[in-house]
């Protein structure tokens, strides 16, 4: 094949790469343009597609953990999450299911302890909609 063909496929694995976001075609971009200066300096197309197939693989390869981490959308927790291991206000005696506050919101709840209004509690998980709390003893 000729060098020109090889900078077209190259070319257009480098545009494909840059319209996605997955550092897969770059790879193959790169594989193209060495199988073209192969091609420039006379070598036979056997040898140009093995160049082309393994320089893509073997940057493939090596680049596959850096390019995960790099595109890899960071993990989001819901809010309740997030206020796991805090500790909130009860607004209202309960046995089961109640009400508290914390970080100046209200939040429906569920614990195992009798609570009265006033005590303070350890939020300990999240239940659907609802946090499992723990009384703090004093």
């Amino acid at each position: 094949m000729d060098y020109s063909s090889w900078i077209i496929i190259g070319a257009v694995c480098l545009i494909g790469e840059m319209l996605t976001t997955g550092f897969f075609l770059l790879w193959f971009g790169i594989g193209a343009f060495v199988a073209a200066a192969l091609s420039y300096f006379g070598f036979n197309f056997t040898i140009q597609f093995v160049a082309f197939i393994l320089v893509s693989v073997v940057l493939l390869g090596v680049s596959r953990p850096f390019a995960s981490k790099v595109s890899k959308e960071p993990q989001r927790r819901a809010v309740a999450d997030r206020l796991i291991g805090q500790t909130a206000t009860v607004m209202e005696d309960f046995e089961e299911e109640g009400l508290v506050k914390v970080d100046g919101e209200m939040w429906r709840v569920k614990s195992q302890d009798k609570v009265r209004k006033g005590d303070k509690v350890i939020i300990k998980g999240v239940d659907g909609v609802k946090l499992i709390v723990e009384k703090i003893e004093r």
